[in-house]
């Protein structure tokens, strides 16, 4: 559960940081809910506490924060959180029940090993007291409720070990995946050309207005957003070229917790984000600079890689504007956002050929989707008659494709879709035909003639790779079906908004 801290960790503290805040603000608004309501859901019969519920959440705020690279959840942030809280309690409950123990030692023992608390390859306790201090004490949480949640996870964690211990991966649906995966297959494609469908449609002057009117948000109607970005730069050492090895990376780490201190100190928002940052290059001899305002596609020519530069800024947003170190060939950056300028719609005369176009391309994948239908159980049929598909495919209208053999996983790169129809082969049978798949010029139907036994050095260790994969991705689904049955049993009661949500998925 915990894939804690692997890489980066000072940015998974500052995401700590703006997660705990975000639930100290929101659970401290409806502090006399909890008396009007005392029971927000119901584990094993017994009722379940607005506090109760509180910490749960509380508890996966920490978590979140802690397994990776924060997502960008959204609006949805505050239902995920609902919903990891209610699975929290669910394995919680469970974990009782089958009398899980973890002694307080091996939390220790656990929280030690933390890789953010490490120093010189080994735990640093002034590192922890700053980590209690700087960061947990100051959204309210506890060292004793830090601990009391690493308890929790270890215990969660020993009940998956339990409930999972049971599935397995036999060597035989290893085999038949490995074959799948990286035996050679020979295709034929049938496509469907979406240029053929567009050119006799015929469009009203007043259904290109309505369009317009319909999709007021539709980001191609506005003009490109633009940002403004600040940004100090780490440089590597100039003999940086001659090194080698653990010389390497050494010299990059260096350079590296440079930067990550940097990071830190900037988010520490006292002032403006730009004030602070400037601030505090300035005080450590840093050279801050800034940009003009750019759009995504067109990225400042004078830093190091602008492409990724641009990525990361536009990936950024005011409430959470200092990034993380971003490493170029030359060294690392730390950005900060500092202004972004949405898009204004554009005028109707000046989007009447993209709303056509766009309208166009709509009503032929319509008229094309509809046309598959009919094909695709005319190639069946001329399959199951032992036609020859590519005769028929020809006389429907298809274009017939015959690309050179190919691994699934490696399929041409001048092959249109190719990834989607790699995969698609990896699914189908030899003498079998796939379904439609849309592609952006139109569709293709695959025909997988033949599909050979792979070829490949190291065949042991990427069938114990595919081993793995595959257990941990059974034993997910397992678990996430194990906790929807055990919601559905008598005395269980989860929250409303994940009552209202079920409702709505359903309807």
């Amino acid at each position: 559960m915990l894939k804690i801290l692997r890489t980066h960790s000072w940015l998974l503290i500052i995401v700590l940081a703006v997660i705990g805040i975000s639930f100290l603000l929101f659970f401290n608004i409806p502090a006399l809910s909890g008396l009007k309501n005392p029971s927000v859901a119901k584990i094993a019969g017994k009722s379940i506490s607005l506090e109760t519920f509180r910490l749960a959440r509380q508890a996966s705020s920490i978590e979140m924060a802690l397994s990776g690279p924060a997502q960008n959840y959204g609006e949805n942030i505050q239902l995920v959180l609902d919903q990891m809280a209610w699975t929290r309690l669910i394995f919680l409950q469970a974990a009782k029940e089958l009398h899980c123990i973890v002694p307080e030692e091996e939390v220790v023992r656990f929280i030690q090993g933390l890789p953010f608390l490490q120093k010189d390859g080994k735990y640093d306790a002034s590192t922890y007291k700053r980590f209690v201090s700087s960061f947990l004490n100051p959204q309210g949480i506890s060292e004793e409720r830090f601990l009391q949640v690493m308890h929790e996870e270890l215990l969660i964690g020993e009940l998956k070990k339990v409930l999972v211990a049971p599935i397995e991966v036999i060597p035989k649906e290893v085999d038949e995946i490995y074959t799948m995966t990286f035996g050679q297959v020979q295709v034929s494609l049938f496509r469907m050309n979406l240029q053929e469908f567009m050119k006799d449609i015929q469009l009203k002057a007043e259904e290109i207005e309505k369009e317009y009117k319909n999709h007021p948000k539709d980001p191609d109607y506005y003009t490109p957003e633009k940002r403004k970005a600040g940004f100090v730069f780490f440089p590597f050492p100039e003999n940086i070229q001659n090194l080698k090895g653990k010389e390497l990376e050494d010299a990059k780490r260096k350079i590296l917790e440079e930067a990550e201190d940097f990071a830190i100190e900037a988010s520490r928002q006292t002032e403006t984000a730009e004030m602070n940052m400037e601030k505090l290059a300035k005080e450590k001899n840093l050279t801050y600079q800034t940009t003009e305002p750019f759009t995504l596609d067109k990225p400042p020519v004078t830093v190091v890689d602008p492409p990724k530069f641009s990525k990361t800024v536009f990936e950024l947003s005011l409430d959470k504007a200092v990034s993380e170190p971003v490493e170029t060939s030359k060294g690392y950056y730390v950005i900060v956002l500092l202004n972004v300028e949405k898009g204004v719609l554009r005028p109707f005369n000046e989007l009447k050929p993209v709303i056509e176009e766009k309208l166009k391309r709509k009503k032929a994948f319509e008229a094309l989707f509809q046309k598959s239908v009919g094909v695709e159980k005319d190639l069946n049929k001329a399959l199951k008659e032992g036609k020859d598909l590519e005769q028929i495919a020809s006389k429907e209208g298809l274009m017939v494709e015959k690309p050179q053999a190919f691994i699934p996983v490696d399929p041409p790169k001048d092959l249109e879709a190719a990834n989607e129809i790699g995969f698609i082969c990896q699914l189908l049978e030899p003498l079998h035909l796939s379904h439609f798949l849309p592609t952006p010029s139109g569709g293709v139907f695959v025909y997988l003639k033949s599909r050979s036994a792979p070829t490949l050095p190291n065949e042991m260790e990427i069938k114990d790779r595919l081993e793995k994969d595959l257990l941990i991705s059974r034993r997910q689904a397992f678990l996430e079906e194990w906790v929807l049955n055990r919601s559905k049993l008598p005395g269980y009661a989860p929250p409303a908004s994940l009552l209202q949500r079920s409702a709505a998925q359903e309807n």
